[in-house]
């Protein structure tokens, strides 16, 4: 691997590390028929079910966020990802909902230092100038997860059973995490980067280095609360994360259900939007990169391609007037390859506008607090809808008007700087 190149490698494992996470959380959407069949639930119950793991995420990631910043990258992310695998694992143990529903919450503890701890950890990796593509690469995964995992934890549900796939896929965390151990060091202290490269990276980050991380400064939570655009990014990122959630957790049930497909097929067909995200936002964010230049950047035009996309990704309101299964395929991967975009860019936009890198775990938190207020809320109410009407137009209604909503929160709520005292200053 060349020298000036081998940073990639933190991004890869950062993209590995959202993979694994959504891997895990989507086991149970493509497992759901076959759950709810065994233990004798209806959609209200499984809406429920699905949401569990992102109650008590929301409300460690407050807490998470600081111990990232306080703790570190490094010691965060082996803890979380060591005792999440486990708390996946034990979910093909559950002998009834109940325990299921226990182990799925343990899952939403120890997963809810991911986002925090991943873009801190771009924000001491990555150069200004490819902050976009490196968060669009760590994002990804949250998108390649479903990609890989459905039509592989269909196959692992259909061939051994649901129980089995949960402790194959809790098993693909602790192979990533010795893996982690044993590469991942700050850039200051990997022996495998070269010099110039290091020289690079420390040069543009816009970071100063930071020689005391357990001892954070900067704005704390009561600062980054108080700042308008703080609350134009999470709010942004509930309307976004809304459209994520429904998909990631109701999808491949409406494929089976009001598409009449097996669960082999619906695994298939759930992977196809996933794969184009994956792909397509990669590509975009690389070439959204070299539009913009550092001064630009600094002054927070991201927003403008934030919210371009967003707009984009409102085509799923259209989804209740498609009736072929190849359009509305078509539909679904155009509005998340869409809405991908968006949210890589919105956590790029974060970064961007934040002032003081030791907040950065803080501002994280709340960032992705802001999305699962809105996420925790679309699996159980797309639940009650499809349990009130059998069908799920009204559930992609919802999705459309809120990505624009999340459309003018981006374009007009995000014009100022994140940690200054003052947090006047317009950005333009």
């Amino acid at each position: 691997m060349p020298g000036r190149k081998r940073r990639l490698l933190i991004y890869l494992m950062l993209f590995l590390l959202l993979l694994i996470n959504y891997l895990d959380r989507i086991a149970i959407s493509i497992a759901g028929s076959t759950i709810s069949k065994d233990f004798h639930i209806g959609p209200v119950a499984l809406g429920y079910l699905y949401s569990s793991s992102l109650w008590i995420y929301m409300l460690c990631l407050l807490p998470a966020g600081l111990l990232v910043d306080r703790l570190g990258t490094r010691r965060v992310v082996a803890f979380a990802i060591g005792f999440w695998s486990i708390c996946q694992m034990l979910c093909g143990m559950a002998w009834g909902v109940g325990s299921l529903m226990a182990s799925r919450i343990g899952l939403g503890v120890f997963e809810s230092p991911t986002n925090a701890a991943g873009n801190r950890a771009i924000r001491e990796w990555s150069p200004r100038e490819e902050r976009g593509s490196a968060t669009s690469a760590f994002i990804m995964g949250a998108y390649a997860g479903p990609a890989i995992g459905a039509p592989f934890v269909a196959w692992l549900v259909t061939r051994f059973g649901w129980r089995e796939a949960f402790l194959i896929t809790g098993l693909a965390g602790l192979v990533w995490l010795c893996a982690w151990l044993t590469w991942f060091r700050q850039p200051e202290e990997a022996r495998w980067l070269g010099d110039t490269e290091r020289e690079h990276i420390l040069r543009n980050r816009d970071i100063e280095i930071e020689t005391a991380v357990d001892q954070p400064q900067g704005p704390g939570f009561r600062e980054l609360f108080s700042s308008p655009s703080m609350w134009g990014l999470a709010l942004a990122q509930g309307c976004m994360t809304y459209t994520q959630y429904l998909f990631l957790t109701w999808f491949p049930s409406y494929l089976q259900h009001e598409r009449g497909l097996t669960i082999i097929r619906s695994g298939i067909y759930t992977a196809i939007p996933y794969a184009v995200t994956v792909v397509g936002c990669l590509v975009i964010s690389w070439l959204v990169d070299r539009l913009f230049d550092a001064d630009a950047l600094r002054a927070g035009k991201r927003r403008y391609a934030i919210t371009l996309f967003l707009l984009l990704s409102a085509d799923i309101l259209a989804a209740p007037l498609i009736h072929s299964t190849t359009l509305i395929i078509v539909l679904f991967s155009t509005s998340m390859l869409a809405s991908a975009c968006a949210m890589s860019w919105n956590f790029a936009l974060t970064n961007d506008l934040l002032q003081s890198p030791s907040s950065a775990g803080r501002a994280f938190a709340l960032l992705t607090l802001g999305g699962n207020v809105f996420g925790i809320i679309a699996p159980i109410a797309t639940g009650y809808i499809v349990n009130a009407t059998g069908r799920f137009d009204s559930a992609f209604m919802i999705a459309g008007v809120l990505l624009l909503v999340g459309a003018v929160l981006v374009l007009f709520f995000t014009r100022r700087p994140l940690g200054i005292a003052s947090d006047k200053e317009s950005l333009g």
